[in-house]
């Protein structure tokens, strides 16, 4: 056999110039084989500094569809439309003396601002605005989480919102920017609902994180939800439905069930007294897709599944915790804040922005600042736009996030995970033929033979090496797999190829009745099984066609196997000829 491998070795060489240069590339290269070395030298994450010097010491800043807001220190707003940069827009906030900014949230569409001073006094701004306006029945809190409604696209309203303090507290309510409003004769704060308690009678914790979302549900009468909420040492779910009539607040009813059903949370040891809920969803007012949680001993980082598959009481599947990384033997400084991208978490240190890939836990982008540039404060992700905005108290810096997906397909291949690895490298011949071979060897080595001939064939392995591997199992069937799918690759120009793989395929069905003739299995399934198979294969029409332009060779593979049969089916299989 093996100067038949060979011979059909140097023909396909011959026939497909283009195909055996494919065969020798060991490193993967970019789509339609462009040099990708210029890709690998490009940081996922792209940092350039923001040309803007500011009046002010900044404090916080939001950034929500490409509209920036940043407090400072003299409790001046700075806003600014990113499409139009050069026109910046000045809000005092009021303030009392020696009042400041405690935090600033914006919603995803950038239209709605809440402001949460030191002294709990707190403000709600519409972007259509220059006047912030107190919510009065806010008045006494520390707002330290807002849960934004992602399905809200209103303009003039808010929506129902969740709001989370410094006491463990969480209220429902809703912020209207018109005057003329159907609540309370034009009040701002349309209704404020406390709807639990996560301290309940011990010490105050705050609220660090809150997020939810509707569920899809068939019912035509009420919506489902979940929501996620995070102290700095607890995640707890809330998972509920709301009736599509129900008056505000319309999370009452799901919180309800929880006088009487104990609440479901994780919680980790060690916290460090604050803690973040980030979530990734992969387009706007879509499904998030994963959650991580910034708390004491890491990043506790899963999906979002919200089958049913998780039980009743959860939607975090797949769950796992991620150290912080270390300084060489030091015990790993906690991080200040995260932002959560499709495959990295990124943490922000008072000197460094750090990248870490949540498929293999490894750090993957480290950005040192130098002392002269200030200490930084904050990190946030625009959700629309998917650029990341970091600051200190003098500068703004921006990162690009550029092609995060390029060595995913690695990072699963490595892991096993053979068709998540084959989604993410669809575009790239070269790494697409090393996943079918590494899932072809993985099948091979749990004898799951004629599944990895299949997966053997659709590569651009040596076809002697490959066909070698099958040739020395006792059973013939994965070679004849092995075969039969390279006979499907071909073009019809390649002739030799398929003259070789056809009579070849012949040789083997004539071998497997010959020896179960030899055995007296004549009349067994088995036989039926291959001889009706065998009718198959040569009833194919190219098959046919090769078998009838060789029609000598293939006569002298009958006569030397005495085979009456098989002379039958191919007389029969080519009768027109």
């Amino acid at each position: 056999m093996a100067s038949i491998l060979e011979q059909y070795e140097d023909s396909a060489r011959a026939a497909s110039s283009v195909i055996s240069n494919v065969s020798t590339i060991q490193e993967p290269i970019g789509s339609g084989f462009i040099d990708a070395r210029l890709e690998a030298d490009t940081p996922i994450f792209s940092k350039k500094k923001v040309n803007f010097k500011p009046p002010d010491p900044i404090t916080h800043i939001v950034v929500c569809n490409n509209f920036l807001i940043m407090s400072m220190n003299t409790n001046i707003l700075l806003r600014l439309d990113l499409e139009h940069p050069d026109t910046p827009d000045e809000v005092e906030i009021p303030k009392g003396i020696d009042d400041r900014v405690h935090k600033i949230f914006q919603d995803p569409t950038g239209k709605h601002l809440i402001i949460s001073m030191v002294s709990t006094e707190n403000y709600y701004l519409s972007r259509n605005s220059k006047k912030p306006r107190p919510i009065s029945k806010l008045k006494g809190y520390h707002i330290d989480a807002v849960g934004w409604n992602w399905q809200n696209a209103n303009e003039n309203t808010t929506g129902a919102i969740l709001i989370g303090t410094n006491k463990g507290l969480i209220f429902e309510t809703e912020l209207s920017a018109n005057e003329d409003s159907r609540f309370f004769q034009g009040s701002l704060d349309q209704y404020l609902k406390q709807l639990f308690n996560l301290s309940k009678g011990e010490k105050n914790v705050p609220v660090t994180g809150l997020e939810f979302d509707r569920i899809p549900s068939e019912t035509m009468t009420e919506y489902k939800y979940f929501i996620l909420a995070t102290t700095p040492g607890r995640l707890y779910q809330f998972i509920g439905t709301v009736s599509k009539s129900a008056e505000p607040p319309m999370f009452q009813q799901l919180f309800q069930q929880y006088e009487t059903v104990t609440e479901q949370f994780l919680e980790l040891p060690g916290d460090f007294g604050y803690s973040e809920l980030r979530l990734f969803l992969p387009k706007f007012r879509g499904q998030a897709k994963t959650f991580a949680w910034m708390t004491g001993p890491g990043i506790y980082y899963g999906d979002i599944d919200t089958s049913g598959a998780a039980g009743p009481h959860s939607i975090t599947t797949n769950a796992k915790l991620i150290k912080y990384p270390k300084e060489g033997e030091d015990k790993p400084p906690h991080p200040i804040s995260i932002v959560l991208t499709e495959f990295h978490v990124l943490l922000l240190y008072p000197d460094r922005l750090r990248a870490m890939c949540v498929l293999n836990e490894q750090l993957i982008y480290d950005d040192i600042y130098p002392e002269r540039m200030g200490k930084l404060l904050g990190v946030c992700k625009d959700p629309l736009k998917g650029i990341i905005w970091a600051f200190t108290p003098q500068s703004v810096f921006k990162y690009k996030v550029i092609r995060e997906t390029r060595d995913v397909w690695q990072m699963y291949l490595d892991k096993g995970d053979f068709e998540l690895a084959k989604e993410y490298c669809r575009d790239n011949a070269a790494q697409m033929d090393r996943v079918l071979t590494k899932q072809a060897e993985h099948l091979f080595n749990n004898k799951r033979y004629e599944e990895s001939a299949e997966m053997y064939a659709q590569t651009q392995n040596s076809f002697e090496e490959i066909a070698l591997k099958f040739i020395k199992l006792n059973k013939k069937d994965a070679l004849k797999s092995f075969l039969r799918r390279k006979l499907l690759s071909l073009r019809p120009q390649d002739k030799t190829q398929l003259t070789m793989l056809v009579t070849w395929l012949i040789e083997i069905y004539l071998n497997q009745l010959g020896e179960l003739k030899d055995q007296g299995l004549e009349i067994s399934t088995e036989y039926e099984n291959i001889q009706a198979d065998f009718q198959r294969f040569l009833a194919q029409s190219n098959v046919k066609e090769c078998a009838s332009n060789n029609r000598g060779v293939v006569y002298d593979l009958i006569a030397s196997h005495g085979d009456v049969t098989g002379h039958g089916i191919f007389c029969s299989s080519n009768a027109r000829f």
